[in-house]
């Protein structure tokens, strides 16, 4: 029968044989839009206006 040992030292080992970690989301789309927001605004202000301005009217 395994023991606590025998389970702690399983962890270790599929711990150091993990995969390589995927990139956040956020650091793939770093800089994917630059120049969308005017200069002057910053992004919420800019979403604001979009929503006043577009509401209803994209299809």
């Amino acid at each position: 029968m395994p023991t606590l040992q025998d389970a702690l030292e399983s962890l270790k080992e599929l711990k150091l044989t993990s995969l390589p970690k995927k990139k956040k989301i956020s650091q793939e789309l770093l800089g994917k839009f630059k120049g969308i927001i005017p200069a002057g605004k910053n992004s919420t202000q800019f979403i604001k206006e979009l929503r006043t301005n577009l509401y209803g009217k994209v299809k």
